[in-house]
């Protein structure tokens, strides 16, 4: 068995784009935990068999829409703290690329689309650092550029 091409939890890099022309990403401090899902919605319809009517049907699915989540966790990095709070008070779509770093030229690349920023939350317990947990959702369509 040949073994796998794997990479660290830190080759997944959540980028958000500033706007500019020529736009500039960068990834905000902080993060430890993040993640990217996929969901799609779909309308179902029983489809009964014509040659046995009396035969259990089968249901088929037609899907209607996608959707994909990012998530993030982490320490507050002060640093970051105004990018997250301009993003959720303008209410507005940023665009944000979720990038794999992975070695080589083995399947690396990045997810790039419009996101709104959906949740911002901000925990702080005793004997801990002040934690930020946020929540990406897409806003149009997702598409995946490889690697150059």
């Amino acid at each position: 068995m040949a073994k796998p091409t794997t990479a660290a939890a830190t080759k997944l890099i959540i980028l958000l784009g500033n706007g500019a022309s020529p736009e500039v990403f960068a990834a905000p401090c902080g993060l430890v935990s993040k993640g990217i899902s996929f969901a799609a919605a779909s309308g179902e319809t029983t489809v009964p068999d014509c040659d046995n009517p009396d035969a259990p049907a089968w249901v088929e699915r037609v899907v209607q829409s996608l959707s994909a989540t990012v998530t993030g966790e982490g320490v507050l990095a002060f640093e970051s703290l105004e990018i997250w709070n301009a993003w959720f008070f303008s209410g507005l779509a940023k665009t944000c690329r979720i990038k794999l770093d992975l070695p080589g030229a083995v399947g690396g690349g990045y997810f790039f689309a419009p996101f709104i920023l959906s949740q911002f939350q901000i925990n702080g317990q005793n004997g801990q650092k002040v934690q930020v947990s946020v929540q990406l959702q897409n806003d149009g369509q997702v598409q995946w550029v490889d690697a150059a």
